[in-house]
């Protein structure tokens, strides 16, 4: 097969791919230039279970790996599409990437199909052990950031019932280096896209969160597009005004999580902006690898402060940040005070975002076929667990469930302090009466 256009629509009609977007197959002429079959390293068998043992895979995921290395015999059309991968992935500026726009191989290749993009990422383990080497990095994060590779092999064993990788765009975050696993969390280097300013006091170093100006909300604090409506009217619209000399006016976030509709005013003789859009941050994921436990997360966010800046120095920060389903404000009302949710929520400063739903919240508590389960339908949902039941028990009493965000400054930590729920009221007194009512129907 030649490296031209035609022969790639020609290979592609083979393989049953449909799915390949225009930038992928506008970079094929330039990585099929540089192929050469004994660059394909990876799709060794001794590679693939050394790799494996390197990462610390289990036995039934390097076994599967490696007999999924039969495909490529039987479709040698997959050789040529492996190394476009491989260049893609390792050898191309990451901003001109769309993982969106890569072919999903067929099952109808056979059932080691969906294990294809897993040796395309295998690819690269041995040139970025070496360069976290080289920069000092200890191996042992790196494998621990690595055990991601396994976890999304089995994910998809979880989702689909078979083992396969599809998250290969999340993954390459780890494989450019842009993501550590730093105990129980993983940390990303991000830029802050919500349009909310953060301001600290210098005298008392009190943190608060005002929304940018113009944004629509709604009478419990949550964005007017939340719950998928795209086109509902808000019942209020935020103010951000800088334009008063010495002033800065504007609506506050509560540190619960929802914004507020009556105005404060910072004087600028007194407060610093501290964090605005645009600004570099960490953010913040958490695995599915077991408990959330409180010790762990706030050990993590310790060891975080300390690796960044030694490793990164040229790569500054100013926060942690986070979005995410954990993150709904109404757990709080839901669950326990001792559950691991309801105290990593309490450490956090929350905040809402723009047309926040459902979605992720069903897909990781009961699973993707029940991501856009409809609300008269909640009783189709599993309710083997506790959670499974208090989500749909919340959904058949008329409320919804959505997605939150979270701010975290590093000057700030102090593990189970809870320090933006104790703000100084004599910092702010407009803050007062919202602090305390956290009402119903603000967190509902």
């Amino acid at each position: 097969m030649k490296n031209s256009t035609n022969d790639l629509e020609q290979a592609l009609a083979a393989l049953n791919l449909t799915s390949a977007g225009e930038s992928w197959r506008k970079s094929w002429p330039a990585s099929q230039a540089l192929f050469d079959p004994g660059k394909l390293f990876f799709l060794n068998p001794e590679f693939v279970a050394d790799t494996c043992r390197t990462l610390g895979m289990a036995a039934d995921v390097r076994d599967a790996l490696i007999r999924a290395l039969d495909i490529f015999n039987r479709h040698p059309e997959l050789h040529r599409l492996a190394w476009h991968g491989h260049v893609l992935l390792f050898q191309t500026p990451g901003d001109t990437l769309r993982f969106d726009e890569w072919p999903r191989i067929p099952r109808e290749l056979g059932e080691s199909a969906t294990l294809f993009y897993a040796f395309v990422v295998l690819s690269g383990v041995p040139a970025l052990l070496k360069k976290q080497r080289d920069l000092g990095i200890p191996e042992s994060i790196t494998l621990d950031t690595l055990s991601d590779i396994e976890l999304w092999i089995k994910e998809h064993r979880n989702q689909y019932g078979i083992l396969g990788l599809d998250a290969i765009g999340w993954l390459y975050n780890h494989m450019s280096g842009r993501l550590f696993k730093i105990g129980r969390l993983q940390f990303r280097f991000e830029v802050w896209d919500y349009d909310l300013h953060a301001f600290r006091r210098r005298q008392s170093r009190q943190a608060i969160l005002l929304a940018g100006d113009k944004m629509p909300f709604r009478e419990d604090g949550q964005f007017a597009d939340a719950d998928g409506a795209a086109d509902a009217a808000p019942a209020w619209v935020s103010i951000f005004d800088t334009s008063r000399a010495g002033v800065i006016r504007g609506h506050p976030i509560a540190p619960e999580g929802h914004a507020r509709p009556n105005t404060v005013e910072l004087a600028r003789a007194e407060w610093d902006e501290i964090f605005k859009k645009g600004d570099p941050a960490l953010g913040v994921h958490i695995p599915a690898t077991g408990p959330m436990s409180h010790q762990e997360c706030g050990e993590s966010f310790r060891q975080a402060c300390r690796f960044f800046p030694a490793h990164f120095p040229d790569r500054p920060w100013k926060a942690f940040t986070c979005t995410s389903w954990l993150l709904d404000p109404q757990f709080e009302r839901q669950l326990p005070e001792s559950s691991n949710i309801v105290r990593f929520l309490g450490e956090m400063y929350l905040h809402p975002v723009p047309k926040a739903n459902a979605r992720q919240t069903y897909q990781r508590v009961f699973g993707p076929a029940f991501e856009s389960l409809p609300m008269e339908r909640m009783d189709e949902a599993p309710q083997t667990t506790s959670l499974q039941r208090i989500l749909v028990q919340h959904v058949k009493a008329g409320k919804r469930w959505r997605m939150g965000g979270c701010v975290l400054f590093p000057e700030d930590l102090d593990w189970r302090a809870q320090v933006y729920r104790k703000v100084l009221r004599a910092d702010l007194p407009d803050l007062s009466a919202y602090i305390e009512k956290r009402s119903s129907d603000a967190l509902g």
